[in-house]
């Protein structure tokens, strides 16, 4: 090979080397925030803890959520993102105990509103330059305030039981990110809460701004 076809390739190849540098540079070093709307599906373990209940029975029940998070892009398929979530609240009906449906009505009532916080890894793995495919593994933080309500009796009037806990668990999900330009992207997601007794499965429509 010539000495001017080596000079060629050599120019070649440090150009390529450095447009892949910009490009990674590009997607690394941002912080963002984002904003989205969803649906949480509610559904575990319920009452069965509380012994006035027929054990195993299963709370299920849906609500409209909204999120906020805030990331930072470590480089183009890494980003630590901290997020805060009010998954709404949802409301089923279980039954009492046979045994002592005599004093409590035969069925009740449990409303739970659920809102927490998360430390998520999200992995990025892009498709084209505008469009990736999103994996989420993280912790969660949850609060919930719990309300027993429903059934009267002459012994015990009317069942009213208020109660707040707080759990830790896991979140992971999957998901889509479109590029609409530099800086505004759309994002899509499923993802998981399994905190304690409950998972809460939330699909979400939202929107990110890189700075």
């Amino acid at each position: 090979m010539s000495k001017m076809k080596s000079l060629k390739v050599l120019s070649l190849c440090a150009g390529v080397a450095l447009a892949s540098q910009q490009t990674l540079a590009a997607d690394a070093g941002k912080f963002y925030v984002g904003a989205d709307v969803g649906s949480t599906q509610f559904s575990g373990d319920g009452p069965a803890k509380d012994s006035v209940f027929v054990p195993g029975q299963k709370f299920k029940d849906s609500d409209t959520s909204y999120g906020l998070h805030v990331g930072f892009q470590f480089n183009d398929w890494f980003a630590a993102e901290l997020g805060y979530t009010d998954f709404g609240s949802a409301t089923d009906g279980f039954k009492i105990r046979p045994d002592i449906a005599f004093i409590v009505a035969p069925n009740d009532t449990q409303t739970v509103e659920a809102k927490g916080v998360s430390l998520s890894g999200v992995f990025s793995y892009k498709l084209t330059s505008d469009f990736a495919l999103l994996g989420i593994l993280g912790v969660s933080s949850m609060d919930y305030e719990n309300t027993l309500s429903g059934g009267f009796s002459p012994v015990t009037g009317s069942l009213l039981e208020k109660r707040s806990f707080s759990d830790q668990g896991l979140i992971y999900g999957l998901g889509a990110k479109y590029a609409l330009n530099d800086s505004l992207a759309a994002r899509v997601e499923l993802r998981r809460n399994d905190v304690g007794d409950f998972s809460l499965d939330t699909t979400s429509l939202g929107f990110e701004y890189s700075f």
